[in-house]
């Protein structure tokens, strides 16, 4: 099963799109503290729901916050990204971590510049229908319901609908590639 390291804004995305049972499902699934954190310091509609996710261990928690990071990719750590989405990379660098998903267009760019794989929410129905899970028209509908919740431009979101599926090997459940 392939790992992921999931970011903030791509987890309150799924969960509001009733697809974050299913990203658990087919993925091992880490957060980093700092965003477990950020998902639950202000009380809402969906603080229980994050904080049994990692209490029932459906997403693995990081604490990143002694973490020492391979000295090749220490000094590639951005700056210029707010904590969660650094610690994310942070646990992506760390290792052990297939890809991101990771909804945030800095550290989105940020991730294409040094080779990270990463997806957004918006590419999770793609993912989950080119491994056979669900029909073209079940992708449309729950990209339809992220795209509702999400704020993706109009490229991104055209991209998403037409990408290939060798562009997503890296992500998709149950292939066998790896970068």
């Amino acid at each position: 099963m392939k790992k992921a390291v999931l970011d903030a804004s791509s987890a309150i995305l799924l969960l509001k799109a009733a697809l974050l049972d299913k990203l658990v499902e087919v993925y091992h699934v880490s957060q980093a503290q700092s965003v477990l954190h950020e998902l639950t310091r202000k009380r809402s509609y969906d603080t229980d729901a994050f904080l049994q996710y990692a209490a029932q261990e459906k997403i693995k928690i990081i604490d990143v916050q002694h973490m020492e990071l391979p000295l090749k990719n220490a000094a590639r750590t951005p700056d210029f990204l707010g904590q969660g989405e650094l610690d994310t990379i942070k646990c992506f660098w760390a290792g052990k971590q297939n890809f991101i998903i990771i909804d945030d267009g800095r550290a989105a760019r940020y991730c294409s510049k040094n080779n990270i794989d990463y997806i957004n929410a918006l590419l999770f129905p793609r993912l989950l229908y080119f491994s056979g899970s669900v029909s073209l028209d079940s992708c449309n509908y729950l990209m339809d319901k992220i795209i509702k919740f999400g704020r993706y431009s109009g490229k991104i979101a055209a991209w998403a609908r037409d990408c290939k599926k060798e562009d997503l090997l890296f992500a998709i459940p149950g292939s066998e590639y790896s970068s």
